[in-house]
């Protein structure tokens, strides 16, 4: 079993690593490397569906690791694909290292740019952020399908459904509160970053974090699904209404992911299981906070507003997520003096366009959407 780069705790909270993506360095593809369940899974999802002499694209190949699996499957050739061209020469080297020089082209371009000699039989990626889509896998992958995929190709990952579910993680919570987030190294400063994202507020912010399936405070639900042609809607606005089963303070949300690798292949992030090494080192999981915790009690309804959509700027790998909603008390229409204190709802507004925020009103929630990629 691989062990973890670097150690972690439950309810620590740590760097947003997808929102720093354009840095990353050798410490984090290390960190990448050593996530035991997502090595475990995509290396039997590429050997189980990369057939002999193949033509496969590896989008965002990184360090190499994914393209080198497929070429040990057989495939003919190998186009790797990245805009880092200091982590392609690393995967270069390993690729040559094993004896697949001749086999392997890396292309060192933005997906978009490439145009390749041949169409591909494969495409692999994994540009997947702890809740799905916020690397901004969609627009990426759909053009990639359309482009330089065979009509009826294979695709790793099928598909993506992201997953929201409200929490009680009082330690997350002070942390970011101090301002004690982790971090790899000196390259990635939580300061920086805020400043880099126009927040004041940290609890504008979400963050990796592992929280222990124990602190859910009601039933997971979708938020989104990507597959096929992953044509679905990279911006939208989703509804959910969960049921408190668990008495506890709310203090956010916890995001992830489950991906359908291949046919028999599942890689499901939702796991707060460190020690039996059932939980992603590097995704952990994406914690979404709320400035003041409320307290819930078993019955009450949870109405969350969560949305995702582009800057005005239109950065490349660039996204702004927004999630408010407010706390309905299950006796919210009672009037006895015992129940006075939680009869009105109580509200909570967050989003990474801090100037947004006035425009947000909780007076009135839209209707709940009808199905998960509404919106």
């Amino acid at each position: 079993m691989i062990k973890p780069f670097k150690p972690y705790a439950p309810e620590q909270p740590w760097l947003p690593f997808s929102e720093v993506l354009l840095d990353w360095d050798e410490d984090f593809h290390q960190l990448m490397l050593c996530d035991h369940i997502r090595m475990v899974a995509y290396e039997s999802a590429i050997r189980s569906q990369v057939r002999p002499g193949q033509v496969v694209v590896d989008l965002g190949t990184g360090t190499g690791i994914l393209a080198l699996w497929a070429l040990q499957a057989g495939a003919g050739r190998v186009y790797g694909i990245d805009l880092d061209a200091d982590v392609l020469e690393l995967a270069t080297q390993r690729i040559h290292a094993h004896g697949f020089a001749d086999r392997f082209e890396a292309v060192n371009r933005l997906s978009y740019d490439v145009v390749l000699p041949e169409p591909a039989d494969v495409l692999i990626s994994e540009i997947i952020g702890n809740v799905g889509d916020n690397e901004d896998f969609q627009p990426i992958l759909q053009d990639a399908i359309a482009r330089l995929l065979k009509p009826g190709g294979t695709v790793i990952p099928e598909a993506v459904e992201t997953f929201i579910v409200p929490v009680e993680a009082i330690r997350t919570h002070q942390d970011i509160g101090n301002g004690s987030v982790a971090t790899l190294n000196g390259r990635y400063q939580f300061q920086q970053l805020l400043r880099q994202k126009n927040i004041r507020n940290p609890f504008n912010l979400y963050y990796d974090a592992i929280i222990p399936t124990q602190q859910h405070l009601a039933d997971v639900q979708q938020v989104k699904r990507y597959d096929g042609n992953w044509q679905q809607a990279p911006q939208y606005s989703r509804a959910l209404d969960f049921t408190v089963t668990t008495t506890g303070t709310l203090t956010g949300f916890k995001g992830f992911f489950r991906a359908q690798l291949a046919p028999q292949v599942i890689l499901d992030i939702s796991s707060g299981d460190i020690g039996g090494r059932k939980c992603s080192d590097s995704w952990k999981h994406c914690f979404f906070p709320i400035e003041q915790p409320l307290a819930v009690e078993q019955g009450d309804r949870i109405e969350l507003r969560f949305e995702r959509r582009y800057p005005h700027d239109q950065a490349p790998f660039r996204q702004i997520y927004s999630w408010h909603g407010q706390v309905v008390p299950r006796n919210a229409s009672a009037t006895t003096t015992a129940n006075v204190a939680r009869e009105q709802p109580l509200q909570f507004r967050q989003s990474m366009d801090e100037a947004a925020l006035a425009g947000i009103s909780l007076s009135a929630l839209p209707a709940l959407d009808a199905a998960p990629d509404a919106g």
